[in-house]
């Protein structure tokens, strides 16, 4: 059954905005939510709960955009939703906010996925490095993890993305891969891999998967030399373990430009280039963006014109 969910309440808002949000939200995934009006729209938050009331995702909306639809002149604007993948999967409520005060609230789900599993021995250096306590690792997560988090509402739709080397290339890693770490004491520890791994060798030109602004460019104990770009409000991809940066913070950068040589730096078994992506600091799937892109005005308009024949 397709779910379209629509504003409900009548809110202190000088509109009534109409939403559509996913039938399912896909976990570790950017879940595109839309809402459109006739006029200016309001600055809108949303949330994503579990029915006992704990927090799974929220997000602001950015933009208030014009679009054409059906000879109809609306005015869009989106949140970019991502549940974490490791998310349970069943029913969420989802609610938008004006300031404090909801103004809508409706249903959907969260949908099931499965990864793969692996061990990863490590050396004793390494193991250190996940184990030992260290005020360098606190630091810089402390300073990546400021940018993960940082929105800033200018937005352009419509932004495509490109993988950050030349292909063919090999994934000797991939998105959700479940990991346990064999520590040289005996130990272990279980995480998800963030992203994807490009076996590619040391010196591999890596370019700008899009269009943006240089956020962080770091030489971090855990990830090596680092390179973060920022693409839309809250969303940034991620380069590890690169062996020279080419760029340094707050520099445009074009699609397909150089950035960085990759490398074997920080916490690795081998040579290559780890590339994630972050959304309001929630690693999401590379692939899905590489392939469909993000906020496509075709697709929003879709959206809006099957509802306005409604």
């Amino acid at each position: 059954m397709r779910l379209w969910l629509w504003l409900l309440l009548a809110a202190p808002l000088s509109a009534t905005p109409q939403f559509h949000v996913p039938e399912a939200l896909t976990p570790g995934a950017v879940n595109e939510v839309y809402a459109w009006d006739t006029g200016s729209l309001p600055a809108l938050s949303i949330e994503v709960r579990r029915p006992e009331g704990g927090l799974v995702a929220s997000t602001q909306f950015f933009a208030d955009k014009p679009l054409t639809v059906e000879g109809t002149e609306v005015r869009w604007s989106a949140a970019l939703v991502a549940p974490d993948a490791l998310d349970a999967p069943g029913p969420v409520k989802v609610r938008v906010l004006s300031e404090k005060t909801v103004v809508w609230e409706g249903v959907s789900s969260i949908s099931a996925v499965v990864f793969p599993s692996e061990d990863i021995p490590l050396d004793e250096a390494m193991s250190d490095l996940r184990t030992v306590p260290n005020a360098r690792k606190d630091r810089e997560a402390a300073r990546i993890w400021g940018v993960y988090k940082t929105f800033h509402a200018d937005f352009e739709p419509e932004k495509t993305f490109r993988l950050p080397v030349v292909e063919p290339v090999r994934f000797s890693a991939r998105f959700g891969d479940q990991r346990r770490f064999l520590y040289t004491d005996g130990g272990t520890a279980r995480d998800y891999h963030r992203g994807v791994d490009l076996a590619v060798p040391v010196g591999t030109r890596v370019m700008a998967t899009a269009t943006g602004r240089v956020a962080l460019v770091a030489d971090r104990e855990l990830t090596g030399i680092t390179v973060v770009l920022e693409h839309a409000p809250g969303v940034y991809s991620v380069y590890f373990h690169l062996s020279k940066a080419l760029v340094e913070t707050g520099q445009a950068v074009d699609s397909g430009s150089l950035i960085a040589l990759s490398g074997a730096t920080g916490l690795v078994t081998g040579p290559h280039l780890h590339f994630e992506f972050r959304v309001d600091g929630v690693s999401v799937d590379p692939m899905p963006l590489l392939a469909k892109g993000l906020l496509d005005t075709n697709t929003v308009s879709g959206v809006i014109s099957r509802e306005l024949k409604r």
